[in-house]
């Protein structure tokens, strides 16, 4: 304990050092230096730069990622504030709220706690936690930490991700690239585009392929055990067929194939002894049409229609041995189909919107689950679920340097699940729910000088209900849950734009919180049994210490805690969250030379969490099963000569071993061992 307690200190006096000398007072060599590049944020409807932006909102662009080789959403996680991320990307969390929320009702679930788009579509949950989401021909990345309900619906309780890909132009381009690492890792990857119709008609494709035979050895069968196969294809078409009107219709295809996360108890770094070859497949088809008409200079209508189409199989070891045959498999088939029409307007002093949204999400799932080859039991069930809502949003300057900041979603559910399960005491469910939520937001803002900015709002979050459809209980409906937020934000620039800090403080309360229980027949549920509360404080800052070297720094701090809890007979009130780390800290350099050479480096501090809870024959928290501390170092450096570049990375530097997850008393989660890459890119 003394010496995690040094280890800690050390970096909060980095971290401290760091901060101190961004401070306007300190810098003066960098008077030279050219200002932080404005960005603008698109993801919550109403586009503005991100330094009038005051959600708790960290945008990564195309840049950032070449900076720091990052290779799939995970990478980004992991240097972010208010973000957790365990396990590659299967359990992650904003501000301590896992993306499937604290429901337990495994990939079969429909409802998150966090919504994703990608080019505008709506990605389903389980592409949430089984894709790497690549990053390849990616042009922006915008992660919201808090609440976005009423803008973005039933499912962004927790927060959102709002993926942008390159979209077609009239200049030809193309891009190649093909890497290799350690552990297998081996791709490949192409994008480009171009005219068709010069002003008219524009098109843009990119194909991305990655192989790998993963760090974990199944000793028992005597292979690798998480190799991993991601394919994502995707193609767009630009019309701008008359002035003022413009079409983009994006097609896309994803297969992500994976073997298993975890390794012996022990733990043992890094083997498993399991006699079933797990797996994990998605495969995915989209497509989404985009128009938008300025109808005159003050507004513009856009339309945004968008369909998928996935299929998720899986094969579990059951029983987590190597001496017996206890296997699951799945077949979950899904769908989604979303319309969404609004109107924006535009005039100097006010900023409004006004929408409306349909939505279906389908879902038939088939576990079968056999014991030395014979079936005894199987699950066979659909879900249906229609969406409705109505939204808008006005910000107003009501005087100089004042904004008011207004919003409202009415939203309507109807929740149709039908179930035929083996497995548990009641065979047969026909379940239809219908819900309905009114999610308002209330802000005020302040600007006091041209770089300072202030802002409060209140927002109520939203979480769908529905009915569980967990294998083995008897299915009952649940309602929807609900957090109201008050966050205090703040947005500044230094040093004559140099420098950018922000800070978001926030408390959440959080009731008919969506828990999983046992009830009086000791099965496994659903209930509004919750209520938790949260505070916490996330901070960033970027400097432009001169034309060459960029610093980087965040720190966040969150506290999760149950006020009323009672599961499985057992009482967790007074207890944190589960996987959700009080602080997280990163500092970061990028540096370029000569428009050449850049080399870019990152340390990471994330706190360890409570994994299960152990209770004694009272019900009592009697011992915490945790993840461990991590403090990792990540580097990268790239080298552009003519069109080519070629770039090698290494992350966890000091090849830090440690527990992601510890949840189950047979297995372990692990994080990666060091790995290490390199890259070879040709832009046209």
């Amino acid at each position: 304990m003394k010496l995690l307690n040094v280890k800690k200190n050390k970096m909060a006096v980095a971290v401290a050092a760091a901060l101190w000398l961004m401070a306007p007072g300190v810098a003066n060599a960098a008077d030279a230096a050219p200002t932080v590049e404005t960005v603008i944020v698109k993801g919550q409807k109403i586009d503005r730069p991100l330094d009038d932006t005051l959600a708790s909102v960290a945008v990564v662009t195309a840049r950032d990622i070449a900076d720091h080789a990052d290779a799939s959403l995970t990478d980004i996680m992991a240097r972010l504030p208010g973000v957790n991320t365990q396990s590659g990307n299967e359990t992650w969390g904003i501000r301590g709220v896992p993306v499937a929320g604290f429901d337990d009702q495994g990939p079969a679930t429909s409802n998150g706690a966090v919504s994703v788009y990608v080019d505008d579509a709506l990605q389903p949950h389980r592409m949430l936690t089984l894709s790497p989401l690549p990053l390849w021909d990616v042009e922006q990345i915008e992660v919201y930490r808090g609440s976005q309900s009423t803008m973005q619906g039933r499912n962004a309780l927790a927060g959102a991700v709002v993926f942008q890909t390159r979209n077609p132009g009239y200049t030809p381009s193309l891009s190649a690239r093909i890497n290799g690492g350690n552990h297998g890792q081996r791709g490949a990857a192409v994008a480009g585009g171009g005219a068709i119709v010069d002003g008219k008609v524009a098109a843009r494709f990119a194909a991305d392929v990655q192989s790998g035979d993963g760090y974990i050895r199944n000793d028992t069968l005597g292979k690798d055990a998480n190799p991993q196969r991601n394919v994502n294809l995707r193609a767009k078409l630009l019309l701008e067929p008359v002035d003022g009107l413009d079409l983009l219709l994006t097609l896309s295809h994803a297969r992500n194939r994976r073997g298993i996360q975890a390794v012996n108890q022990g733990p043992q770094y890094y083997t498993v002894s399991y006699n079933t070859g797990e797996f994990d497949q998605l495969d995915q088809d989209s497509a989404t049409l985009r128009a938008d008409y300025v109808v005159n200079p003050a507004l513009t209508l856009t339309s945004i229609t968008s369909s998928s189409r996935g299929t998720y199989d899986s094969l579990l070891d059951f029983d987590q041995r190597a001496d017996r045959t206890q296997e699951v498999l799945r077949v979950h088939k899904n769908k989604l189909f979303n319309q969404e029409v609004r109107l924006a307007y535009k005039v100097p002093g006010l900023q409004a919107q006004a929408g409306v949204y349909y939505g279906t999400v389908g879902n038939d799932m088939n576990d079968r689950l056999d014991f030395s080859g014979e079936t005894v039991g199987s699950v066979t069930g659909t879900t249906r679920i229609a969406s409705r809502s109505v939204f808008g949003e006005v910000n107003w300057d009501l005087v100089p340097n004042w904004q008011l900041v207004g919003g409202l979603r009415y939203e309507r559910e109807r929740n149709k699940t039908a179930l035929e399960d083996g497995l548990a005491s009641v065979s047969s469910v026909n379940q239809v729910k219908t819900l309905s939520a009114l999610l308002p937001k209330l802000g005020l803002n302040y600007r006091l000088g041209p770089d300072q900015l202030f802002g409060a709002f209140v927002q109520r979050g939203y979480r769908s209900g529905g009915v569980n459809v967990r294998v083995g209980t008897a299915h009952r409906a649940y309602d929807p849950e609900y957090t109201n937020t008050v966050e205090l934000s703040h947005r500044a620039a230094w040093l004559d734009k140099k420098l950018r800090t922000t800070a978001n403080v926030y408390f959440t309360d959080w009731k008919d919180q969506q828990v999983a229980l046992l009830d009086a027949d000791e099965e496994l549920q659903v209930a509004n049994a919750g209520h938790s509360r949260m505070k916490g404080v996330e901070l960033g800052a970027e400097y432009r210490l001169s034309p060459a070297l960029q610093l980087l720094a965040g720190a966040s701090y969150s506290h999760t805690r149950y006020v009323d809890f009672v599961a499985y007979g057992d009482t967790l009130s007074g207890q944190s969250f589960i996987g959700a780390p009080r602080r997280k800290v990163n500092l970061g350099m990028v540096y370029r030379l000569n428009g050449a050479l850049t080399a870019s480096a990152d340390a990471i501090y994330q706190d360890g969490s409570a994994s299960a809870y152990l209770t004694d024959a009272s019900g009592k928290v009697s011992n915490v099963r945790r993840s461990d501390d991590a403090a990792l170092v990540n580097a990268n450096l790239a080298y552009r000569f003519g069109k080519a570049t070629v770039s090698a990375y290494v992350k966890n530097v000091f090849d830090r071993q440690y527990i992601a997850n510890n949840q189950s008393g047979r297995v372990v989660d692990v994080a990666a061992p060091r790995t290490v890459g390199v890259a070879l890119r040709y832009d046209l």
